[in-house]
């Protein structure tokens, strides 16, 4: 309910935004052909450091691009700052994203964040029970109470696509939101039977001894789509030019960071509260810079299949052409 809620808000914004004067103040425009400062909203996790450690390695500045990064909370508060021009750039999961497009908030992605893992050994978001719960394996989960960070968002698609695929009826489990800092106590508390519990607070978890029973990204496919970096149409419209240039030192930034774990295991530390000792073990997503289309599409099937929307968006309307997106 939250985010349908909070995607109606950002719906009434297009329109103000729509009504409003073209923003060729300070930041965000590309017509004087020096350097362009951007505002990209983000999110204080692990999974946004290509973004920090790519400003750091200067590929943003070899674009003529000056990046600020925004810290939000949440994706709907990301596209919020965004619609209303407050920022230029956002980083956002895909569920958010689609949400928002099949709404008609006009949001386009245009590159790549962050996948789940290739297997579920390296995966850095699963789905996690006490270390003395009844519950052995997925099959145990039917009927039971489930901790996701929020309703008709990210986790509760990818969970119930997973419980589905594994031949649990989704219908059967309650999801009930928790913000991902609170599940460990949840989950000792018994506010809850299971926790789909991501990085940093899965190292935490796990160290208690809770137990995983499902990796729902793995579950769904190799390096499973998660998240990306989206503009509004209207700021793609008036500046294809800066789009190119973000999207070409994303997709560098990104390469980099897969490359160089053990730098983007320093940086964790100057934007997100993980201390470093808890830098050196959490498990990483993985970067790849291309967009995998086919997932995307399969993953809008999911939302739809689960109630999350009503319609979904074409690839052409969700994703820009320029982004470098394939068919997987």
């Amino acid at each position: 309910m939250r985010q349908t809620i909070a995607v109606a808000m950002i719906a009434a914004l297009v329109a103000l935004a729509g009504c409003g004067g073209d923003d060729s103040g300070g930041s965000g425009g590309g017509d004087d052909g020096g350097t362009v400062k951007l505002k990209v909203g983000t999110l204080p996790i692990s999974n946004a450091a290509p973004l920090f450690l790519g400003a750091k390695q200067g590929f943003f500045k070899d674009e003529q691009l000056e990046i600020e990064p925004v810290i939000a909370q949440t994706g709907n508060d990301v596209i919020t700052a965004m619609i209303s021009g407050d920022t230029q750039f956002g980083f956002v999961g895909y569920v958010p994203a689609i949400s928002a497009r099949s709404q008609n908030v006009p949001v386009k992605v245009v590159a790549n964040s962050d996948n789940g893992a290739a297997t579920v050994k390296d995966e850095w978001t699963k789905i996690v029970v006490n270390k003395d719960s009844p519950i052995k394996d997925v099959k145990d989960l039917a009927g039971k109470t489930i901790a996701a960070n929020s309703l008709k968002g990210v986790g509760e698609v990818v969970i119930k696509a997973s419980l589905d695929k594994q031949g649990v009826d989704p219908d059967s489990i309650e999801l009930l939101e928790v913000p991902f800092p609170d599940m460990p106590a949840a989950l000792e508390r018994d506010r809850v039977d299971a926790a789909w519990v991501p990085e940093p607070f899965l190292t935490q978890v796990l160290g208690t001894g809770a137990r995983s029973v499902d990796a729902p990204l793995v579950t769904l496919g190799k390096n499973y789509v998660n998240g990306g970096y989206v503009t509004s149409d209207k700021y793609l419209g008036e500046n294809q030019d800066v789009v190119e240039r973000f999207a070409k030192a994303m997709n560098r930034s990104s390469d980099y960071a897969s490359e160089h774990p053990e730098e983007v295991r320093a940086i964790l530390g100057e934007y997100t509260q993980i201390p470093p000792a808890v830098a050196k073990k959490i498990l990483l997503p993985s970067w790849p810079s291309e967009i995998d289309t086919a997932q995307i599409e399969e993953l809008a099937g999911y939302a739809k299949q689960y109630g999350v929307i009503k319609e979904e968006p074409s690839s052409e309307d969700l994703i820009w052409e320029g982004a470098g997106a394939t068919g997987g």
